[in-house]
């Protein structure tokens, strides 16, 4: 196939001409072979029936005339006297007179058994040549000519009897098959006749040999050898006569095919020299076709090459008939079509879809090219902080559109912008030019002023809440990938501590390079499967108003390979940011998991909650992993509590509830955590699909001492049992705290009076020790410190 594709197009029309001509002579010659083949082998098959029934009616002519001489004879009453009277003499000679009269070459007289009496030849030995079963044979067919061989001789005879008027003896009267009689079924069948008996071949009109076997062999040896391949030189067919003997005589009959040979050379001699006529006609005329085709098509190329490199300017003139000139036309357009859509899909490639400004991949290329000139630039990176809230609340239509006119907007300032772009999301980028008038901060304040005027978008007024990230460039030779990542960090900056502006300062890169390669080595170890870094500790939860049932809170500890610890609020928020968060609860679930199922195995029987976020419920396969993750571990559902926080369920509401309603369904516990301090309403608690609120630690850890955090207490632990939640009550400090809790009738309790947080493998331990004990007493080895997660 290589081959082909590097072969020219007129060497390849030349080529299909030359096969087409090749194709259609050998299916002209296949054709005329086949049909020739069949058209002989039916005419050798007619003149063989032909032959045969010539043959049939020859040797059925002799045997009516044998009968009737046979009548003739046995009618005759002088004979059937001499016969009666045992005349031997008369006999002889009436048999002599008679068959001398009809050319007969054998008459005999047998008796009733078919014993010799008397024949036409005082030579003839009947006894040593005609054998009993032969004339048994003839007496059993009377009237009926059989074959015989009497000294390797052909006879055909034929028996009637010679009756007085009862059978008195039987006459046998035959003809002699020689080298005249073959002669003239030659003559009449026109084909070449062989007699034998077994392997003795008795009789041909070719050569006669010893062997039959032979003879045959000798025939199927024969040849015709011409154009480079042989063919048999005969066609024969065989058949038996009816014999009186065991081994029948039979004959063959043999064709020569040498003339229809010839006839079929002549033919394919004629085909042959007419293709290659045709074949020289038809190269010349491909050589001349090829040509008008290739010349504009290489012409074509040549253009198309032109459009390869961007010249869609250029033009050609083509003749070479009416389809030539239409393509020529034809691909002139699609330059131009393509010309337009590159044009399109450049604009596109390097603007947003929505806005049109420069995007993120674009800008760097504006950045090189502003860097180049001279001057002095700020760059800002801006992000709509109440952009969530548009969305969520009017909807995805009125947010672009937003974004549409926040875009217009930046186009139609003129206060030294050089150039805007949109980053993603909400978030924007322009390049200011600085002159020594006015200060950095002064140009990002009086920038962002002009972007927050009010917007008028589908009939309404919206204003957007703008955050500023700034950097700035003096030539001092940093290059438009680190400043697009200050002003992103100096962006962020401003973000978390809610400022409106927010200049890049130096060390903040390195920050933020630290923050990167943290997430980085996180990654790995939870891609490690831990690395044997990441752990879990357990916290327990103790039952107030029951038996000494306890559950534990599972939280996730790392520990870097040089021992330092990372604090978990550090290390989540990381995952949340570089999208690891999934992965890492995951990792938490199965770990969990197994250490449940080890629990189990200790007969140490435990409940655990575990914290997920809204990412992980968002993800659409974290109910089916949680699940094959119970089959796979042989852990109940109801032995798990999902923790999810305020915060994260209305971060989105409808799809959280949804899959909440789904886990609960399937028996898995849903608890609120660190409720009190977000912003769902008492009308949406109602309606959540959760089992137990958890009570943020800021309201338990001083409430001993404050009387408003025991109202909030005891209210919430009210309104939650009258809703049918259970309650739980984190960071327990001290005794106090828990008797105001278990006067509340708070259901559960966590703290560091409790206990702190330990490893699996004093879980065990620490139970023992809790049911021996009260927990108003319980100081447990592992209940010191301060409250932290």
């Amino acid at each position: 196939m290589e081959y082909l594709r590097r072969i020219k197009l007129r060497n390849k029309i030349f080529l299909l001409c030359a096969m087409l001509v090749f194709l259609t002579t050998v299916l002209i010659q296949s054709s005329t072979w086949w049909i020739s083949s069949k058209f002989n082998e039916s005419q050798l098959q007619q003149d063989v029936l032909k032959a045969k029934a010539i043959m049939s009616q020859y040797l059925d002519a002799k045997a009516e005339m044998l009968v009737t001489a046979a009548k003739i004879l046995t009618s005759d009453f002088g004979y059937i006297r001499a016969v009666a009277t045992s005349d031997e003499k008369t006999i002889r000679s009436v048999l002599e007179n008679h068959g001398e009269r009809i050319g007969a070459d054998i008459m005999l007289l047998t008796d009733m058994s078919g014993q010799y009496i008397s024949s036409s030849s005082e030579n003839f030995s009947f006894e040593n040549q005609l054998s009993p079963y032969a004339a048994q044979q003839l007496i059993n067919n009377p009237a009926i000519a059989l074959f015989v061989t009497l000294e390797e001789q052909i006879y055909q005879l034929i028996l009637l009897p010679v009756k007085a008027p009862h059978v008195i003896a039987y006459s046998i009267v035959g003809f002699k098959i020689d080298e005249e009689v073959l002669t003239e079924l030659k003559t009449l069948t026109g084909l070449e006749i062989s007699f034998f008996q077994g392997d003795n071949h008795l009789l041909s009109s070719t050569i006669r040999m010893k062997s039959f076997a032979d003879f045959r062999q000798e025939l199927n040896n024969q040849s015709y050898s011409k154009l480079l391949f042989s063919r048999p030189a005969f066609f024969t067919e065989d058949f038996e006569l009816d014999s009186a003997s065991k081994q029948p005589v039979s004959v063959i009959l043999v064709s020569s095919l040498v003339p229809l040979y010839q006839q079929y050379d002549s033919i394919l001699l004629n085909n042959t020299i007419l293709a290659v006529v045709v074949s020289s006609l038809a190269s010349l005329l491909s050589i001349f076709f090829a040509k008008s085709l290739t010349v504009p098509l290489q012409r074509l190329s040549g253009l198309a090459g032109e459009y390869a490199r961007g010249r869609y300017t250029e033009r050609i003139n083509i003749t070479g008939g009416q389809e030539i000139e239409s393509l020529e036309k034809a691909f002139q357009q699609m330059g131009q079509q393509v010309k337009k859509r590159e044009d399109e899909i450049r604009f596109q490639a390097n603007h947003d879809s929505l806005t049109k400004l420069p995007n993120s991949q674009h800008v760097k290329t504006l950045l090189s090219t502003q860097l180049a000139s001279e001057g002095e630039y700020i760059f800002l990176a801006i992000s709509i902080n109440n952009f969530r809230q548009i969305n969520d609340r009017l909807g995805p239509e009125t947010a672009d559109a937003c974004l549409v006119a926040l875009a217009e907007r930046l186009r139609e300032m003129n206060s030294g912008i050089q150039f805007s772009a949109r980053l993603e999301g909400a978030e924007f980028f322009s390049a200011i030019s600085l002159d020594a008038s006015h200060s950095p901060i002064q140009v990002a304040d009086s920038y962002l002023t002009e972007l927050e005027h009010t917007f008028k978008v589908a009939d309404l007024n919206i204003n957007l809440d703008l955050h500023a990230g700034v950097s700035l460039y003096r030539h001092s030779g940093t290059d438009p990938i680190t400043i697009l990542r200050r002003t992103a960090i100096a962006l962020d900056a401003a973000r978390k501590n809610k400022q409106r502006i927010h200049c890049y300062e130096e060390g903040e890169d390195e920050v933020h390079m630290q923050r990167l390669a943290m997430m980085e080595a996180l990654r790995k170890v939870i891609m490690s499967d831990g690395a044997g870094q990441l752990f879990m500790v357990y916290q327990p939860k103790i039952y107030l108003q029951g038996e000494h049932q306890f559950k534990c809170e599972a939280l996730i500890r790392w520990r870097r390979e040089d021992d330092r610890f990372v604090s978990p609020e550090v290390f989540v928020n990381l995952a949340e940011e570089a999208s690891l968060i999934v992965d890492l609860t995951h990792w938490v679930i199965r770990s969990v998991f197994h250490q449940l199922r080890e629990w189990q195995q200790q007969e140490v029987y435990v409940g655990a909650a575990i914290n997920v976020s809204a990412q992980d419920l968002a993800h659409p396969d974290f109910e089916s992993f949680i699940r094959d993750s119970c089959e796979e571990y042989g852990v109940t559902p109801s032995t798990i509590t999902l923790e999810i926080t305020e915060r994260d369920i209305m971060h989105d509401e409808a799809s959280v509830v949804l899959s909440l309603r789904s886990l609960k369904k399937f028996g898995f516990t849903i608890a609120i955590d660190d409720y009190g301090i977000g912003q769902s309403s008492l009308s949406k608690l109602k309606g959540l699909p959760v089992d137990e609120i958890k009570l943020d630690k800021s309201f338990i850890m001083h409430l001993n001492q404050s009387p408003k955090d025991q109202l909030i207490v005891r209210s919430t632990i009210d309104m939650a049992h009258g809703l049918g939640f259970e309650v739980v009550a984190e960071g327990v400090e001290n005794e106090e705290t828990l008797a105001l809790l278990k006067q509340f009738n708070c259901d559960q309790v966590q703290g560091y009076f409790i206990s702190k947080p330990i490893p699996a493998e004093a879980v065990s331990d620490w139970q023992k020790n809790y049911v021996e004990n009260d927990y108003f007493t319980l100081r447990s080895p592992h209940a010191r410190g301060s409250q932290r997660r």
